[in-house]
């Protein structure tokens, strides 16, 4: 059977819209002057934030990277030069390419994490330093092929793109929602309902499963583990998935919650846009004087800060450390590149607030989206809201493709 939705244990919902999202049409249950107010209040504030927001240079761009044709703008014209000539091998400003050689001698030895992202942001621009983390990636044997293998799915005809595998019914799909998936999920794509048509088409076995909406890392974690146990007589092979908030609760999940006796049936992660190491939003948002404008969402909303710090970067990144998922599980990342001149409207307003920390896709910086021990594959034209993009129903069927491809290479029973 297709499309079930599982509940493991029982929460509240009806919190109508995530931190960033609270200037939604429908007003916010229970009447009262109070109320009122604080929904002026809030509603201003995140429109100061809107539309006070940096903008960025255009340069404009055309070439190919990552075997895909590129054309928008980026905010240096480094990163113009880097893309139109560099990236295709052609050298003709000898102080610039020598600068850019030295990027790549001094990081040679290790992938860059963020914190070298950040460095060479400063040193050139964040969209430079998003372009060299694609170039890093597509230098990588494997992650090269995962991308090419994805490219091919894309590239064959509609019709065949959309045959079921052979292999659909050896598997189940369980669909971690992201934040406020009951709410603003229609929007956001984060309540996967489009996703599950495609799989039920493909004749995948996939289930929805009803993480507390607003909850914390943990509260999920529990819920996502109690799927997986279940999971564990059906006989069926498991691929997780989750976007955005459920990362984390995911990545403790496989990491540190369940046993790894327990995760045997467990093959594959597929890693949308997750918030892996937290979003500095949060921990932003927790500074004066735009901690006003949470405090007002807490009392609005009835939610717990507790819950959102576990979500914060400062709190994130101490956790990813104890972490260790088993090596038998595949890890697929999708990682959208965002480039300034291709950020969404639901990314737009956000991204400027972290862009210090370097290139993001307007909720976390690029680097902290990659597990560890991962693949990673690179959408060209998108950003954390992958549902924005045109073409996501070919792409989410791409994926789910190119899963099980490495899935059955890895054990092909």
């Amino acid at each position: 059977m297709t499309g079930h939705s599982f509940k493991f244990e029982s929460f509240t919902s009806g919190q109508p819209s995530p931190l960033l999202k609270i200037a939604k049409k429908e007003s916010p249950p229970g009447p009262g002057t109070t109320r009122s107010w604080l929904r002026i209040y809030v509603f201003s504030v995140v429109l100061l934030l809107q539309y006070g927001c940096a903008s960025y240079a255009k340069y404009p761009v055309d070439a190919a990277l990552l075997n895909e044709p590129i054309k928008t703008t980026v905010d240096s014209a480094e990163a113009q030069y880097y893309l139109n000539h560099y990236l295709q091998g052609e050298r003709f400003d000898v102080e610039l390419d020598q600068r850019i050689d030295e990027v790549y001698r001094h990081y040679s030895s290790s992938f860059p994490q963020r914190d070298n992202l950040e460095q060479i942001s400063r040193q050139f621009s964040n969209d430079f330093a998003a372009l060299y983390l694609a170039d890093r990636l597509w230098q990588d044997q494997q992650n090269r092929e995962v991308q090419i293998l994805f490219q091919h799915y894309l590239s064959i005809p509609e019709q065949e793109l959309y045959e079921p595998p052979s292999s659909a019914g050896d598997y189940v799909i369980l669909l971690v929602p992201g934040w406020n998936y009951t709410n603003t999920g229609h929007v956001t794509g984060s309540d996967f309902a489009a996703p599950r048509r495609l799989l039920d088409r493909l004749g995948v076995e996939n289930h929805l499963l009803l993480v507390p909406p607003n909850g914390s890392v943990l509260q999920s974690a529990k819920v996502i583990a109690n799927a997986i146990l279940e999971q564990g007589d059906t006989g069926k092979r498991v691929i997780v998935v989750g976007a955005s908030a459920a990362g984390p609760a995911i990545h403790y999940t496989l990491g540190k919650l369940l046993e790894h006796h327990q995760l045997e049936h467990v093959v594959a992660w597929v890693n949308l846009g997750g918030i892996l190491q937290g979003s500095p939003l949060i921990d932003y948002f927790q500074r004066w004087p735009q901690k006003m404008l949470l405090n007002a969402t807490l009392v609005l909303y009835g939610w717990n800060n507790d819950e959102i710090m576990s979500m914060s970067a400062e709190q994130s990144r101490e956790r990813v450390k104890s972490l260790n998922p088993p090596s038998h599980i595949v890890i697929i990342n999708y990682l959208g590149l965002s480039l300034t001149g291709s950020l969404s409207s639901l990314s737009r307003n956000k991204y400027p607030l972290i862009a210090e920390q370097g290139p993001n896709d307007g909720l976390t910086p690029l680097a902290d989206i990659i597990a560890p021990n991962s693949l990673t594959l690179v959408a060209t034209g998108s950003d954390h809201y992958f549902a924005e993009d045109p073409d996501i129903s070919l792409k989410t069927i791409a994926i789910v493709k190119t899963v099980l491809n490495l899935v059955q290479r890895r054990d092909p029973r």
